[in-house]
């Protein structure tokens, strides 16, 4: 069994590979180096626009609370002051509130979705090379209208593929979700305490625009209280 136990243990670690790791870890010192390795929590508000074909179809505000060391994610979207809807993910489990249904447990494969979230995006890439269950370069590759090279990345079971320019910085991202298959192009890289992050990213479903997101505030390692995850 321990034969058995070791080359397991072999085949896992040959599925993150050496030029996949330097890339990693590359990507991570261009994105802010030990001041992303350092992120602990995060806080970010943003504008979403989502679209019906090309128009605009609704805009909402968007205030988005993120604790790594609990894994802890909530989302909270507005319309205008108004607080309509609250995603969220703790230990506890997946809980959610709408003006509509009131509270109710998550659906699992969306609270599944939501904890994928802190190992995709620039959050993954606080981590480089490290903690990967499956990591592996695919070469050039274009994502909508943005070339570079792609890396394959899996981190307790959340799987992407990041898209990185010649300075090692995220320029698309690739994943599936329950919207299928979403294409994420980033844009507007800015330094906040250190670390580089987009400030604007379109979301593709199956090639189709479906949303568009502008960052308006980002604040990196905010103290959250209690009352930051409790719900309405």
């Amino acid at each position: 069994m321990l034969g058995l136990a070791m080359v397991l243990c072999a085949l896992g670690l040959a599925q993150v590979t050496p030029e996949a790791t330097q890339l990693l870890e590359k990507m991570r010192l261009a994105h802010g180096g030990p001041a992303l390795a350092n992120l602990r929590t995060y806080q970010e508000t943003a504008t979403l626009t989502t679209f019906s074909g090309p128009e605009p179809e609704n805009q909402l505000t968007v205030v988005s609370y993120v604790d790594f060391s609990s894994k802890s994610l909530r989302v909270e979207y507005r319309d205008g002051s108004k607080l309509i809807q609250v995603l969220q993910v703790t230990q506890a489990g997946g809980q959610s509130w709408s003006v509509v249904s009131g509270s109710k447990a998550l659906e699992p494969e969306l609270a599944q979705e939501l904890r994928g979230g802190l190992f995709q995006t620039w959050y993954g890439l606080r981590l480089g090379g490290s903690g990967r269950e499956q990591a592996r370069l695919l070469g050039r590759r274009t994502f909508g209208d943005r070339t570079g090279t792609a890396i394959e990345v899996t981190t307790q079971g959340s799987k992407t593929t990041y898209l990185v320019n010649a300075q090692h910085q995220l320029i698309a991202e690739r994943y599936q979700n329950s919207q299928g298959q979403m294409t994420v192009l980033y844009a507007d890289l800015r330094r906040v305490s250190g670390i580089l992050i987009p400030f604007q990213a379109r979301l593709y479903a199956d090639s189709t625009l479906f949303a568009e997101v502008k960052v308006q505030e980002a604040r990196v390692n905010p103290v959250f209280g209690p009352e930051t995850f409790r719900m309405p």
